[in-house]
């Protein structure tokens, strides 16, 4: 083991000390503003942060930040969408209105595109479990992916989810602390390289066609999740869920476009293949230390992606039908036709849908957005919410799987 890969590993585990014990600290933790900002961030900061996000340096080059900066303001606009909905039209639930069947609409296909969003997140996680231990195969990961979604329904129907909530809170705490400690490692690395006269970017331009831009599209479900406070609203105020989804998407855009720019260079020298097994193949070579953490950090932010994302959903379904279904029966309405999208579908597969049913979810949201401006005259919010509506046309139509 070269000395480099020691201090790398050295700092990466400094770093995760530290900002663990800032997260984990109890003032922290029992903050209300912690408390709403935990469910977008894990709704967001899934898996694709440390895993699906780099594959965008294999298929651009190092052009990839700007892409990623890119999908990450399309989500952050859709965010303003969100924000104006839920200060505008949640005073309107329980008064007649025919804006409600619009936002039944929204709920029903957001409901749909959480099937498969918690699809691949329990198909990815379950792919990350079993490659360091060689007992990958695609039936291993079907089969897996089935017991772990079967348990929550158990788990769920008991009325225990909520346990799995707070440990997935903690488990947030500890994904951002294992972020940070990468990005450290990462950081190093580039400096390491710049102090000895190697931080050259050999030559790295793969074809960039209307495929690939098909491709990043269909990769938008990874910077989705905010959405998650609009349906929160019986623990938190809408000012609180409007700042808190809004600091949730500042940080998680800083994380991803920081992430793709420090892993250029090791990208560039290494070129991995386009597939979830890219980032762990370069960061073994930054430190024989870091796959782990990153592994640590992947597993820890599916589960809490898993169990925040079938709570929050939960509570729409609940919504939705008007309290009329109990809470314990929506977990099988959600996850039974979850599993049969794991038995059915591949993770690649499972991402290009959720990232097209979601952008029709956030076309109908704009549209309410819109209705909504149009009746306050607010013309530059109506042209805003307007061309929102028509990018995710454009990824609902257009996003394919890598």
């Amino acid at each position: 083991m070269e000395p480099h890969d020691v201090l790398n590993g050295a700092i990466a585990l400094l770093v995760l000390a530290g900002a663990a014990w800032f997260l984990y600290r109890p003032k922290v933790q029992q903050s209300d503003r912690y408390q709403a900002l935990v469910v977008p961030l894990a709704n967001i900061m899934d898996v694709g942060f440390l895993v699906l996000s780099p594959i965008i340096v294999v298929l651009v080059g190092y052009a990839a930040p700007l892409y990623m900066l890119g999908i990450c303001l399309i989500a952050i606009a859709a965010g303003f969408v969100m924000a104006y909905n839920i200060r505008h039209y949640e005073p309107l639930v329980g008064s007649p209105d025919p804006l409600h069947k619009v936002a039944a609409v929204a709920n029903w296909s957001l409901f749909a595109a959480s099937m498969a969003n918690i699809a691949y997140y329990t198909m990815l996680l379950m792919t990350l479990v079993l490659l360091p231990l060689e007992l990958y195969s695609e039936d291993r990961v079907t089969t897996t992916s089935v017991i772990v979604l079967v348990v929550i329904i158990v788990v769920g129907y008991s009325g225990r989810l909520p346990v799995l909530n707070r440990l997935g809170d903690r488990t947030t705490a500890f994904n951002l602390a294992a972020l940070f400690a990468v990005l450290a490692a990462f950081a190093v690395y580039n400096i390491r390289a710049a102090i000895g006269g190697d931080w050259s970017f050999p030559t790295y331009e793969p074809t960039v066609d209307s495929t690939t831009l098909r491709q990043i599209a269909g990769l938008f479900a990874m910077v989705q999740g905010f959405e998650a406070s609009r349906y929160i609203g019986t623990r938190f105020s809408g000012e609180v869920r409007v700042s808190t989804m809004r600091w949730a998407q500042v940080i998680a855009t800083s994380v991803f476009v920081l992430l793709i720019a420090l892993v250029l260079l090791p990208f560039g020298q290494f070129r991995p293949d386009a597939d979830a097994t890219a980032i762990f193949v370069v960061s073994k070579e930054v430190s024989p230390y870091l796959p782990w953490l990153i592994l640590a950090a992947a597993i820890g932010s599916q589960l809490s992606a898993i169990t925040n994302a079938t709570t929050s959903r939960s509570s729409l379904l609940i919504e939705a039908t008007r309290q009329t279904v109990q809470a314990k029966y929506t977990f099988p309405i959600l996850l039974v036709p979850t599993i049969m999208i794991v038995l059915f579908t591949q993770v690649t597969d499972a991402v290009a849908i959720a990232s097209r049913v979601f952008a029709l979810y956030f076309v109908v949201q704009a549209g309410i957005a819109v209705t909504l401006a149009y009746r306050a005259k607010s013309w530059l919010s109506v042209a805003g919410f307007s061309a929102v509506a028509l990018v995710m046309s454009v990824i609902a139509v257009f996003g394919l799987p890598i």
